[in-house]
């Protein structure tokens, strides 16, 4: 049950994150605002929390059954994929600028 509730809470504060991401995204800005370091820790916290999240889900495996194993696998496994495909297009992108 610890890494099931590891990973719940997780979860939680990565959907917390990108709840925070959106709120943001709707704010100008602008190079004389500070508030682009950060959003830069904020994603640097949300990388961590997708990855510790994770961890966590697959170490849950073997725990007994709780409904907030699955939902955390599910939220976790989910932002894990969602990220991975960004990161693959910007990499993507990158690439083709310089090829």
């Amino acid at each position: 049950m610890k890494n099931t509730k590891r990973s719940f809470h997780f979860a939680i504060v990565s959907s917390i994150l990108v709840t925070v991401f959106t709120m943001l995204s709707q704010i100008t800005r602008t190079v004389s605002n500070s508030i682009n370091d950060g959003i830069g820790y904020l994603m640097t916290l949300f990388f961590i929390t997708i990855i510790a999240g994770v961890v966590y889900s697959f170490l849950s495996f073997r725990e007994s059954y709780h409904w907030k194993k699955y939902v955390a696998i599910g939220i976790n496994f989910f932002f894990f994929i969602m990220t991975s495909i960004a990161l693959m297009g910007r990499v993507k992108d990158i690439l083709e600028a310089f090829g």
